[in-house]
């Protein structure tokens, strides 16, 4: 088991420090970015201002992803163990926010004369290079928060906090990038077929990830935790027994399998995004779809603020169900009311806004209800083992976020090209690609949703039984803190 130490848990510990919470949450806005923009721009870019084929681009994009998924475990579980003068979280949070900016801008400046492999390489390295950078910072960061403190209410509000500095830097790239680097825009003339747009862009908003990575990193030095010596050691065997050990965690798995279904549907709806603006709901205009953007994440900023309410009357469980489902409704009418011939038809603005703030409403308890739930296990999983595991359990998390998120891009370069039938590098497409593109942006992922939620209803680790947990951690006198070969396999 290791040498033992005393660890006080305290189950009814006081308020965070506002200061700590906000620099906390500023560190939310390097991966929301990166979600934003790489959801957006990413595979649009590469296919269609690019002429990448999409079946390339998506294998490209799903390269990076794919590595970043692998790497989430083995870093969380890597930043459980490690010690380090700047603290076992820190160390790698401050690699990570130096190296993200400068690689996120590589992404969106390929050189022009690259043909079509030397493009897909750069796609390919240039991704993995980014994942590898923002997956140093990221699983430590998120582990960090799951350890400023024990509370049942407190965690929600810690999240609430960093989820709308995540939406704010959100609002701000899938906004923003559409009035500074995309402006005006026709049928005729779509600024965003004009390559020259896109170097800029990547690098504004890389050197923002840098930044707001540093301000955390800054920002919550004072919670720095040294670890312990005699956790420094390393065994392959110990990382995989640690998975295994995770994996058992009954309420981990339900959020698990529900968390990487729900990211599967959001990241292929968010992927197809300009092409369901572009050709299915027949708006051009860059001010239209900045103020789309807008509107979702506005909703999902008072939506956020509406969840801390809610959190303290409604078990976090019901909250996450109710707002998955709502999502699966809102995105499902986007296909059936929008589109050539349908209610609203082509080029009507104002709903698709309304349909944004709502479903800005609805989303917003399924970025903050995970992470709340992951930090109770984390509590579950220390009192069954003994050990604190925050990080893998984190990583884990993320390498289900990663995988499915690459997944749903390489889905949509095959659906686009397999069953919609998109033209690439072109702005005029077929009634029936059109067609077809709302059945992948809306219902698909709307039915993935409802599935999500169904593999979740078998979670029970409500508000009673954390604090019961708590409770029981908090009368233990000592508690082993190293993880070996020998145990918990």
């Amino acid at each position: 088991m290791g040498p033992a130490h005393r660890v006080e848990v305290n189950a009814e510990p006081g308020p965070l420090p506002w200061a700590l919470n906000l620099l906390y949450g500023v560190g939310e806005i390097p991966i929301t970015v990166t979600m934003a923009l790489v959801g957006l721009f990413v595979l649009f870019f590469y296919n269609s201002v690019l002429g990448l084929p999409a079946q390339l681009a998506g294998i490209g994009i799903f390269a990076g992803l794919a590595l970043d998924a692998f790497l989430d475990p083995y870093i969380g579980h890597r930043s459980d163990r490690s010690r380090h003068p700047l603290g076992r979280r820190h160390a790698y949070m401050l690699t990570g926010a130096l190296a993200m900016g400068p690689c996120f801008f590589l992404i969106f400046s390929p050189p022009r004369s690259l043909g079509t492999i030397g493009l897909f390489l750069w796609l390919v390295i240039t991704s993995m290079l980014f994942r590898i950078a923002s997956a140093v910072y990221r699983i430590p960061y998120l582990s960090l928060g799951a350890e400023l403190t024990s509370h049942y209410h407190e965690r929600t509000r810690l999240i609430a906090v960093r989820s709308l500095f995540g939406l704010l830097g959100m609002m701000a790239a899938a906004g923003l990038s559409f009035s500074l680097f995309f402006r005006g825009g026709t049928a005729t003339f779509d600024p965003k077929m004009i390559y020259g747009n896109y170097p800029p862009l990547g690098l504004v908003f890389g050197s923002v990830m840098t930044l707001a990575g540093l301000a955390a990193f800054f920002g919550t030095r004072s919670r720095s935790e040294l670890g312990d010596p005699s956790s420094s050691a390393h065994s392959w065997k110990v990382f995989f027994a640690g998975i295994v050990l995770a994996w058992r965690n009954r309420s981990f798995r339900n959020i698990w399998l529900s968390f990487t279904l729900f990211y599967l549907a959001v990241v292929l709806n968010a992927g197809l995004a300009i092409q369901f603006f572009n050709w299915y709901a027949g708006l051009h205009d860059s001010k239209v779809l900045s103020g789309i953007q807008a509107f979702f994440y506005i909703g999902a900023l008072g939506g956020v603020l509406l969840c801390g309410w809610l959190a303290k009357r409604a078990e976090k469980r019901t909250l996450y169900l109710a707002s998955m489902l709502a999502t699966a409704v809102v995105l499902c009418a986007a296909t059936l009311l929008f589109g050539q011939g349908r209610f609203f038809g082509t080029g009507n603005a104002r709903p698709l806004l309304l349909g944004h703030l709502v479903a800005g409403i609805f989303a917003s308890g399924l970025w903050v209800m995970p992470y709340s739930m992951l930090a109770d296990v984390a509590d579950e999983d220390q009192l069954a083992t003994g050990l604190r595991r925050g990080g893998i359990y984190f990583g884990m998390l993320n390498f289900g976020e990663k995988i499915s998120a690459g997944g749903a891009l390489l889905l949509a370069g095959f659906l686009l090209n397999g069953f919609v039938h998109l033209a690439p590098g072109t702005a005029v497409q077929t009634p029936q690609a059109i067609s077809r593109l709302g059945i992948i942006y809306g219902l698909l992922p709307g039915c993935l949703l409802a599935a999500a939620a169904l593999l979740f209803l078998p979670y029970r680790l409500n508000r009673q039984a954390v604090h019961g947990i708590q409770q029981r951690l908090s009368n233990l006198q000592t508690m082993p803190q190293t993880e070996t070969e020998s145990t918990h396999v």
